[in-house]
């Protein structure tokens, strides 16, 4: 085991024991295996878990209701706010399950619908 013996081994244990004493050492192991618990949940998940449940659970709905302002103007304000149906901006020019197509006078981008906290229709 990475060219330590059984007296090296035991020699480091004790120094060990000598530092940290008897009562801390189960704490730091208990906390250590939490970290290593946390750490393979982590590697476990398929990462499709970066907005909160129920942000993905809201797409599709977000996405219907999106189809009914294709070619109207849209806002996108910092705070998730989209704004359809506003005065100046970029047209909804496409919607699908997980983003809003978006295009003014020189680009065109896209919004992911989980970045969209709710929609606000203007007239």
């Amino acid at each position: 085991m990475f060219g330590i013996g059984t007296q090296e081994l035991l020699l480091i244990l004790l120094v060990v024991l000598l530092l940290f004493g008897a009562s801390r050492i189960p704490a730091a192991l208990g906390g250590l295996g939490k970290g290593i618990k946390e750490f393979k949940k982590g590697m476990r998940s398929d990462g499709s878990e970066d907005a909160s449940p129920g942000a993905s659970a809201e797409a599709p709905a977000m996405a219907q209701q999106l189809r009914s302002g294709l070619g109207k103007q849209v806002r996108l304000l910092p705070d998730g706010t989209l704004e359809v149906g506003v005065a100046e901006g970029a047209t909804l020019v496409e919607v699908d399950q997980m983003w809003a197509t978006i295009q003014d006078a020189s680009s065109t981008g896209k919004i992911p619908l989980v970045a969209v906290k709710r929609i606000v229709f203007r007239t």
